[in-house]
């Protein structure tokens, strides 16, 4: 027996936190309501195995958070064992940005109110800025990933056929429909291959109310539309 590389060891523990691209929306989507985002855009290509971004009008990261923000173990959400009996984030492990820049080509564009403009950065396969340029977003953040499991083909392969496709991208629309439950006043903008797949967007918004008895209860909506092209 031999010791495994640690860039062989930090392979194989980000592909048990990211296993599939709905657990990346997830990640990100979690990421940006601890960032008191009111709008999320979620964009797929091919699935979400060319390219996942999420955009967000949040909080956007502080520029001296940058240098870690994706680095496996930092967050600001924690500091020691005692905070875990009262958290108050989705996210807490500092794993998720990490692991997903091991199996993927990770950007990330962000501005805060402090700042006068926004800037993209480019991660390497551990998380670290490799370089950064100004961007025009407004406040908030965008995180995008290409090439989902590039250097995991058994992964990638779980999804070779149509079925199992569709079924994933099922999937995140369910996810971002809990979402817009326990998050009424969300907005959500999913897309799918814009002009290479479907031609249509779908917005959740959660402004349909019910009457049960006594309790009122909000149900977000899907609304199609077709987008010209």
């Amino acid at each position: 027996m031999k010791q495994l590389p640690a860039e062989t060891v930090r392979l194989l523990s980000s592909s048990q936190v990211i296993t599939s691209v709905v657990s990346v929306v997830k990640e990100l989507i979690e990421n940006s309501l601890d960032a008191n985002a009111t709008s999320i855009d979620v964009k797929l290509e091919n699935y979400g195995f060319d390219k996942i971004e999420v955009r967000d009008n949040g909080d956007g990261i502080k520029a001296a958070d940058v240098p870690v923000m994706a680095v496996k173990h930092y967050t600001s959400k924690i500091s020691c064992p005692e905070d875990l009996e009262c958290l108050t984030t989705y996210g807490f492990r500092g794993e998720a940005l990490g692991s997903i820049c091991c199996i993927a080509e990770v950007l990330i564009t962000t501005k805060t109110a402090a700042d006068d403009f926004s800037t993209q950065y480019i991660l390497d396969s551990s998380g670290h800025v490799t370089s950064q340029k100004p961007s025009h977003l407004g406040q908030g953040t965008s995180v995008t990933a290409l090439k989902l499991f590039k250097n995991l083909p058994v992964r990638k392969q779980f999804y070779s056929t149509s079925k199992k496709c569709k079924e994933e991208l099922k999937k995140i629309q369910d996810l971002l429909m809990a979402y817009g439950i326990i998050k009424p006043e969300l907005r959500i903008i999913f897309t799918h291959n814009k002009e290479l797949y479907r031609d249509h967007q779908l917005i959740l918004s959660a402004t349909e109310q019910l009457s049960d008895g006594n309790n009122l209860r909000l149900l977000p909506t899907w609304t199609e539309f077709e987008l010209v092209t």
